[in-house]
């Protein structure tokens, strides 16, 4: 793939996905990389322009000729705020490696990296990829040839670089929390005992696999019901096949996934590094440990629909998990308010504990004001990782105790990334009262219905 191919998939699946959250202007002042940009260079021109199109504006500063750090400043011109921060360039040889894959210049691919950690400091745009089988992760069609013949072919050169790309992918797993999940036209039961009887040598994601679905259905359909059962949006999705047709198949009934062109793995893999596409701007403990906490959390679902967990409520006195959890919610927020709150707001984040005292990460975030007999809630989001376990009730609860006798009110407006909010207010109608007022719901607890939502949850307080 050529240069301008690269950063088509790079405007288009990253940049312009990015807008599908935030509308917002950025101006970004890079200050060390003036002297090293070439006018007539017709990669960086595309770039620079693209960006601009999607409201990226760049500029460049001082007059430097040699650079170990580039200084730059991030302006929101929307709402007038500003940020500044170093990137380091500490590994050229990558970038020149990356650059000579692409026929990106070194400068074009750092302004990228640039772009890219204003974008994931603001919302984690990917979040699991979704793999075919048969000559995506192994060579040969598993109900024509057999698992023997697989097991041959991926012991043999032609295994190389399957096994490669799925080294690649456990990385991402690992490293970053991106979910692994299998979409495959096979037997659903011939698939697993396959992935059981092959080795991880030649098969490194075997016990990576967070969700396997294997049927003969259209595979958006089954894209569909893998975003239901990780609790995330199409959008938030790769979907890798090497069938053309399929992947046609799923690029027109579901436009919000991102599916890659690609001819072989090393094109794959190098698409996915200079697209940004699972870009991050720091290693989370957070993060590595979200599939574990996936699974534990289906294991306590399919035992018992209303896990035992503990919640602990943290004063959040600068609002700053808050908006954090505000601007990455896909699912469940009531609010497209992230940090515009009135002085006397306060904000409370909730994190979520297993009875060992293992600490799961913050699963919920309210901020509220409370003035004279009211009670007004600005906004309240739920990490999609913690959806029907009975969180939603318990912070029903706690903020019907923090209220104590005043009015109650929740600023909602309904979008397409709070469906779960719908679900809830159609759950709860007899909770969720309007009130005539736009943009704003009445909460009402008569003691029967506080009553029923407490016995649909077993959560706790620490």
């Amino acid at each position: 793939m050529d240069g301008i191919t690269l950063l088509y998939v790079y405007i288009n699946n990253f940049v312009k996905k990015f807008r599908n959250y935030n509308n917002d202007e950025f101006l970004i002042v890079i200050s060390g990389l003036k002297r090293f940009i070439h006018k007539d260079d017709k990669v960086l021109t595309y770039l620079f322009e693209k960006l601009k199109e999607n409201n990226f504006i760049i500029e460049f500063e001082g007059t430097d000729e040699s650079v170990n750090h580039i200084d730059i400043t991030c302006k929101n011109i929307t709402k007038d705020t500003s940020c500044n921060f170093t990137y380091q360039i500490q590994n050229l040889p990558t970038i020149i490696e990356l650059s000579s894959k692409t026929d990106i210049p070194a400068v074009g691919i750092i302004v990228m990296k640039i772009v890219a950690q204003i974008i994931s400091k603001l919302k984690i745009l990917y979040k699991a990829i979704v793999l075919d089988l048969d000559d995506t992760l192994w060579k040969g069609t598993l109900s024509e040839v057999g698992i023997d013949k697989i097991r041959e072919n991926m012991y043999s050169e032609q295994g190389a670089p399957f096994i490669a790309f799925m080294k690649f992918v456990k990385t991402l797993a690992n490293e970053l929390g991106v979910y692994i999940t299998i979409c495959s036209r096979n037997d659903s039961k011939m698939v697993e005992s396959t992935i059981e009887e092959l080795d991880d040598i030649i098969f490194p994601l075997k016990n990576q696999i967070d969700c396997i679905i294997a049927n003969n259905n259209d595979k958006s359909e089954n894209i569909r019901k893998i975003a239901e059962q990780l609790s995330i949006l199409p959008k938030s999705i790769v979907f890798i096949d090497d069938n053309q047709i399929v992947r046609d198949e799923v690029k027109q009934k579901l436009p919000e996934v991102f599916v890659p062109e690609w001819a072989n793995h090393n094109e794959l893999v190098t698409q996915l590094i200079a697209g940004c596409i699972f870009e991050r701007v720091e290693l989370s403990l957070n993060s590595q440990n979200r599939r574990k906490q996936y699974r534990i959390i289906q294991t306590e679902r399919t035992q018992n629909s209303l896990p035992t967990l503990s919640v602990k409520v943290i004063n959040d006195d600068k609002h700053t998990e808050s908006i954090k959890l505000y601007s990455k919610s896909n699912q469940f927020k009531f609010s497209r308010n992230d940090d515009k709150f009135d002085g006397d707001a306060k904000s409370l984040y909730f994190e979520i504990c297993r009875e060992n005292g293992e600490n799961l990460g913050i699963c919920s975030a309210i901020t509220y004001t409370l003035s004279y007999y009211t009670f007004l809630v600005h906004n309240w989001a739920i990490s999609c990782r913690y959806f029907e376990i009975g969180l939603e009730e318990f912070i029903l609860l706690y903020i019907k105790k923090i209220a104590n006798s005043n009015k109650i009110f929740i600023n909602f407006q309904h979008s397409e990334y709070n469906q779960k909010v719908s679900e809830l207010l159609a759950k709860y109608s007899d909770v969720f009262k309007d009130n005539g007022k736009k943009d704003t719901i009445e909460i009402i607890f008569a003691k029967e219905i506080a009553d029923n939502i407490d016995k649909s949850t077993n959560l706790k307080m620490i």
